[in-house]
């Protein structure tokens, strides 16, 4: 019994001790003192652009051109479909090139000052359900939608600044960790059904082996084409090259080659060499099998056409019988064209 007892004294005391050592408050998330009136501004700039800024911009070497070429695939493709669908919710008032554009300056900028310059900026599913419903708005206010989105954006970029000058972003301390991951399951999901096949919508892989998906519309001219090769060859290059990819990840750590500099630089272009292998397969081995190509736009210039000076009918679908566009909607938006309706 004294030997138990001398057990349970050590064990109770071991105990204690290590209670001690615990923080008092442990877990709880502390608020730091607001910084008002733009000094929080002040010290984020000072903290990214005014330390490190420069070292950065100027740090060229094979890790940032790998990087800087998997953002590129990661952003121009989804900028570009996209693009489309903006289109098509807009009546091409947005589109491809205005896409390219907003994405390009914003991720610049955003990089240079943001002091994240591996965020990925670009359009996303839900600010596209939002602005389909900014679409539906404007066209029930008869206001022109693009005027309608401009004002909405400075209205926004006004609570933005407003909310920085403040400081009232540091409240995101108190989403836990649970509220991150679960928010990064939800993206996540998103972008693999997208890819791989969404069951509420017509995008993804899986669903060119539906005959009547629209993507076979524009060659059902073609009495050659057959839906299944290009199903068939969609899958293969889609899963084909997810494949290369972890496969040319994992050499990084495997027995091939002799030389750790060339197994670095295989794993840091895994993907780039994983998308220029597929791109060669499909072009050269399968050459007269039909795929659905990314809509690239032939100009520069805004995708919203004009039949005639007042610029408010779509060239061609508008004025069919007309040769050619009589130009194109101006660049900047006139903030006054509100259709009398100032209240907006």
């Amino acid at each position: 019994m004294s030997k138990d007892n001398s057990i349970d004294d050590a064990t109770l005391a071991m105990d204690t001790t290590q209670n001690d050592k615990l923080m008092e408050d442990a877990g709880k998330v502390h608020m730091d003192e607001g910084e008002s009136w733009g000094t929080g501004i002040i010290k984020d700039i000072k903290r990214t652009v005014g330390t490190h800024w420069w070292t950065e911009m100027t740090n060229l070497n094979q890790k940032t051109v790998a990087v800087t070429l998997l953002m590129f695939i990661s952003v121009m493709a989804p900028t570009l479909s996209f693009g489309a669908v903006y289109g098509k919710e807009t009546d091409n008032r947005i589109g491809a090139i205005e896409t390219i554009l907003a994405t390009t300056w914003v991720g610049v900028m955003y990089s240079l000052i943001g002091g994240m310059p591996m965020c990925i900026i670009g359009s996303t599913g839900p600010v596209l359900a939002f602005t389909k419903a900014v679409v539906r708005i404007a066209e029930n206010i008869d206001v022109p939608f693009v005027t309608f989105q401009a004002w909405i954006s400075c209205w926004l970029l006004f609570y933005c600044c407003t909310a920085a000058f403040f400081d009232l972003t540091r409240v995101v301390r108190l989403a836990t960790r649970f509220t991150d991951e679960i928010f990064a399951f939800l993206i996540v999901s998103i972008f693999v059904l997208d890819a791989v096949g969404d069951p509420f919508s017509q995008v993804g892989i899986l669903r060119y082996f539906d005959p009547d998906h629209k993507s076979h519309d524009e060659f059902e001219d073609d009495p050659n084409y057959n839906y299944m090769e290009t199903a068939l060859l969609a899958t293969l290059l889609g899963f084909g090259t997810t494949a290369l990819i972890f496969f040319f990840r994992a050499f990084k750590t495997s027995a091939f080659l002799c030389n750790d500099g060339i197994r670095t630089s295989i794993h840091d272009f895994a993907v780039t060499i994983a998308v220029i292998i597929m791109t060669v397969f499909n072009e050269f081995v399968f050459d007269t099998v039909e795929l659905e190509q990314l809509n690239v736009p032939d100009k520069f210039q805004p995708t919203y056409q004009c039949c005639d000076s007042s610029c408010l009918t779509f060239f061609p679908d508008d004025c069919p019988e007309q040769a050619e566009a009589y130009g194109s909607r101006p660049w900047f938006v006139d903030f006054t064209d509100l259709n009398g309706k100032g209240w907006v």
